[in-house]
């Protein structure tokens, strides 16, 4: 049985929930789904990288426009997204990342910035450069990531121990793995299959949700 899990309004919970776009470009059935599940959801990334920044942002618009709001949208590899103060933040990946010449420090008055990593290296550089989180990866097997070894719940925990910025784990995640990524140290999931792949969505961030919650004892 799933239980229903009441979202708290406060999005900067202990243990965040990110769900990330799949990239496959479907705008229609991303705004369908979201307009769905962004209630058990902290943010909402808009990850297409096939796309041009303007769609990215357009993307977020029309996600708001369906419901979503504007402080659970995340719009990735966009630099100037923040000067509208709208929208919750960006994320960038290492090469966004490494190539932007933006001040963080400036950006971060308005928004929230995120770096992807997949080192302890690269989370010590994202912190020193004034991020507000790193996104770590991929922790277990992963559909997006075939014939690639995954970290593992090990190196998690080393770069959740290096940096002190939460470190939000992805790849390969189920609930049967919520409690083993708080134990290492993770501040959040992210997910992208276990939500576009599913059949039921809903239920299944309602489920998610609710071993975020039940991780909590």
């Amino acid at each position: 049985m799933v239980i229903t899990v009441e979202h708290d309004s406060d999005v900067t919970a202990s243990f965040e929930l990110h769900v990330i776009s799949q990239g496959v470009g479907d705008l229609h059935n991303f705004v369908s789904v979201s307009k769905d599940i962004w209630p058990w959801v902290d943010y909402i990334h808009i990850r297409e990288k096939q796309q041009p920044p303007e769609q990215r942002r357009e993307w977020a618009n029309k996600l708001h426009q369906s419901g979503v709001p504007y402080d659970r949208i995340v719009v990735n590899g966009v630099h100037e997204v923040g000067q509208g103060g709208r929208f919750a933040g960006v994320h960038w990946g290492q090469a966004d990342f490494s190539q932007s010449t933006i001040s963080i420090g400036d950006m971060r008055k308005r928004i929230r910035i995120g770096v992807s990593v997949h080192s302890v290296d690269e989370a010590k550089a994202a912190e020193q450069q004034g991020v507000d989180y790193v996104i770590f990866g991929h922790i277990y097997n992963s559909n997006s990531k075939p014939g690639i070894k995954p970290r593992g719940p090990k190196q998690l925990a080393e770069v959740c121990a290096t940096v002190n910025v939460p470190v939000i784990a992805i790849g390969g995640i189920g609930i049967e793995h919520v409690r083993d990524l708080r134990s290492a140290g993770a501040r959040g999931l992210a997910v992208i299959s276990h939500i576009w792949a599913s059949e039921h969505p809903k239920q299944a961030v309602s489920a998610l949700k609710q071993a975020i919650v039940e991780s909590e004892g």
